[in-house]
């Protein structure tokens, strides 16, 4: 039970925590699980045993072959020097330099082989941490994918460092020949595996559906379980490197061609939902995990009288130099030696300033602190392992250090930010803010998605008849607020502002016109007064609302129970006053029809000025509101009606419309240029995805 309890509270801190994220922009995800798991062991005194043995099968192989099944194929053949650079020698690097560091830092309180330990368990970068940061500070393309590259690699030659270091300190002795042999068994004889074992596992799939045995459950239980089974059979029955052979696996996973059955085509969309949901979990428990352990592993070192936490907190800042001083040097050397005599030399200039993004972007995370704490307590010889304490809390340390540093640092060093969205009509009279390159992709596929909205309510409104109105209207409407909450996310908070303002102005002049018209009727006794002076108390609350400010806003819960106290009200009256109730409401339907038709007319006389003075965004506002006008009124004209399935059939009918002038859309700009091959696919998938649910949607009914 406590095991159970312990993982549904952990699944609802990575809910809570990614909601936090979303309201503070400027912390990475990361970091913010990292706290939460940290309270979570101070406050309330959760704790777990943490294994690296299970931690690597449960947390690290799953990952690693959903990275492997997304790395870009070109980029891994691109980049494979700089990858095994980074994953093999500096690793090996990192290990020597930063154990005699170590050492000598310490007054050998941790000896040359535990340090080269520690050094070598340090060594890998955590590309969980470093996807979540550059979603905040948008990293140059080159520097992710090398960082995401070396990390599909950097964990094996990390951990099998640490494996002899550990062994050489616990036995006292150590073979370079032995451990050489081993490392290369480990690598190539798991990469082997993992590459054989895949094919087998899609030999099997393949086989299974030739069977006729096309459960599509089944197939995706087989998928989600491959890195699973792969790791377990590499590790335990080969004694070779399951951290390698699953990304391997992963690899050749993502080279395989996509089945053209239907069903195997159904595999593949239930498959990567489930990848999607599986990977969200596991990236955020591996950081609640580490809060976790932070205080567990930094407690002893902590009440060691003979240590002074300062002198500590100094180690881990020296160490954390260290470690990124090697980074940045080992990648300016690198591009030194690319530009003087690589294949594309004097092409691109070293840049110290990439090189310092290359070295925060090598963030430490939770395989460093699996690792460190399978460090044993005792010798061979029976004597406590030395310098294990300072280990922990060094570890620790760097791991936090490395995770503050990229999140303060990054932000200053990319100077990114977010411009608008413009698309046709769309805000294209607001300025444009400067954005750097690695945005760019971002941006180009906001704009695409905006652009093929566009088309698609193009083709509702070619579509739209007398008998659809409503559904088309709708659907419109729909489009319109997708597109906006797109605008939205990629404009400064002053444009946001700036187009908020306009709209409420916009929508003024609609209810001014309403009231102007309720009052004409009133007046000329085409409407009885009640009905009259009930629609307008409604409309000056409307007026009221849009005039009001943010601080005026406060008393909004007591307005909405009063609200709900009238409604209620109304409810009960309508028991009874029966018929009489009903004929009184058709009267104020028939009141708010004639009001949204001023308001039309009011917004259309609106609309010509403004396309005399090209005021593109007030048209685009004005021309929303409209289509709400119209909606409303097709909606009263059919009171009383029972058009629930006729009205979802045709709404059914216009989406599948839309969404075939969206793909055909899509295939036009890719073969005009427009857009790229990778973005096109995307798109694509998009539609794909709207079609299928639009599809069960209507075979449920």
């Amino acid at each position: 039970m406590p095991i159970l309890e312990g993982a549904i509270i952990l699944f609802v801190l990575v809910v809570v925590s990614n909601i936090i994220s979303h309201y503070i922009v400027s912390i990475p995800t990361a970091l913010i699980q990292v706290a939460l798991g940290l309270m979570a062991a101070l406050f309330f005194g959760i704790q777990i045993e943490l294994e690296t043995s299970w931690f690597m099968l449960l947390f690290v192989a799953p990952l690693l072959y959903n990275d492997g099944r997304h790395y870009p194929k070109r980029d891994l053949w691109k980049l494979r020097i700089p990858i095994f650079g980074n994953s093999i020698l500096l690793v090996f690097l990192t290990t020597i330099v930063g154990g005699y560091i170590i050492t000598a830092m310490t007054d050998n309180k941790i000896p040359l082989a535990a340090a080269f330990a520690l050094a070598a368990i340090l060594s890998p970068t955590d590309p969980v941490a470093v996807n979540g940061i550059a979603e905040q500070v948008k990293l140059p393309t080159g520097i992710l994918r090398l960082v995401r590259g070396e990390s599909l690699v950097n964990d094996a030659s990390g951990l099998i460092a640490f494996k002899y270091a550990i062994a050489a300190t616990v036995t006292g002795a150590f073979s370079l020949k032995a451990a050489t042999l081993d490392f290369f068994y480990m690598a190539i004889v798991g990469m082997i595996l993992g590459i054989v074992l895949e094919l087998l596992l899609y030999a099997l799939k393949n086989w299974l559906s030739s069977q006729g045995i096309k459960d599509v459950v089944l197939h995706t239980l087989i998928q989600i379980l491959t890195p699973f089974m792969i790791y377990l059979i590499v590790e335990d029955l080969f004694h070779a490197s399951g951290v390698i052979a699953v990304v391997a696996a992963g690899v050749v996973a993502n080279n395989k061609q996509v089945l053209v059955e239907n069903r195997m085509a159904e595999v593949r969309i239930v498959t990567e939902r489930t990848w999607d949901v599986i990977i969200y979990l596991l990236n955020g428990l591996v950081f609640l995990i580490l809060g976790i352990e932070l205080p567990f592993a930094m407690r002893s070192a902590l009440k060691n009288p003979l240590m002074g936490n300062f002198l500590l907190v100094e180690y881990v800042i020296v160490l954390w130099l260290v470690i990124l001083i090697l980074r940045i040097l080992w990648t300016y050397s690198y591009m030194w030696f690319d530009f003087s005599f690589g294949k594309h030399k004097k092409e691109v200039k070293p840049s110290f300033k990439i090189a310092l993004m290359s070295g925060l972007t090598g963030v430490r995370g939770a395989v460093t602190m699996a690792g460190i704490l399978s460090v044993p307590y005792v010798l061979n010889s029976g004597e406590a392992f030395p310098g294990r304490a300072i280990m922990l809390f060094l570890a620790s340390g760097v791991i936090v250090a490395t995770l503050i540093a990229a999140t303060v640092a990054l932000p200053f060093l990319t100077k990114s930010k977010r411009r608008l969205v413009t698309s046709g009509d769309e805000l294209a009279d607001y300025p444009e803010e400067e954005s750097n390159n690695s945005a760019d992709d971002d941006l180009k596929e906001a704009q695409a998605r905006i652009h093929i909205m566009q088309v698609a309510i193009r083709t509702i409104e070619q579509e739209s008849r007398p008998e659809n109105r409503m559904a088309s209207y709708d659907l419109i409407h729909e489009y319109n607020h997708m597109i906006r909450r797109l605008q939205m996310e990629y404009n400064s908070q002053e444009t946001i502002t700036r187009f908020l303002k306009d709209e409420v102005s916009i929508r003024l002049i609609a209810i001014a016109a309403e009231v102007e018209k309720v009052k004409e009727l009133k007046e000329n006794g085409s409407v009885d007064k009640e009905t009259a002076e009930q629609y307008l108390q409604v409309l000056a609350r409307r007026q009221n609302g849009l005039n009001s400010d943010i601080g005026s806003r406060l008393n909004h819960g007591w307005i909405l129970l009063k609200r709900t106290y009238r409604k209620s009200l109304r409810g009960l009256l309508r028991l009874k006053k029966g018929a009489s109730y009903q004929e009184q409401y058709r009267k104020r339907l028939a009141l708010e029809k004639e009001a949204a038709k001023s308001a039309i007319r009011k917004l259309s006389e609106y609309m010509k000025k403004e396309l005399k003075k090209d005021g593109k965004v007030d048209k685009t506002i004005a021309y929303h509101l409209i289509v709400e006008y119209r909606n409303k009124i097709e909606r009263i004209k059919r009171f009383g009606e029972d058009y629930s399935e006729e009205y979802e059939k045709q709404l059914q009918e216009l989406r599948l419309k839309a969404l075939n002038s969206e793909r055909t859309d899509i295939q036009k700009m890719f073969e005009n240029g427009e857009i790229s091959r990778e973005l096109a696919n995307l798109l694509r998938r998009f539609v794909n995805y709207t079609e299928s649910s639009v599809m069960d949607i209507g075979n449920e009914e």
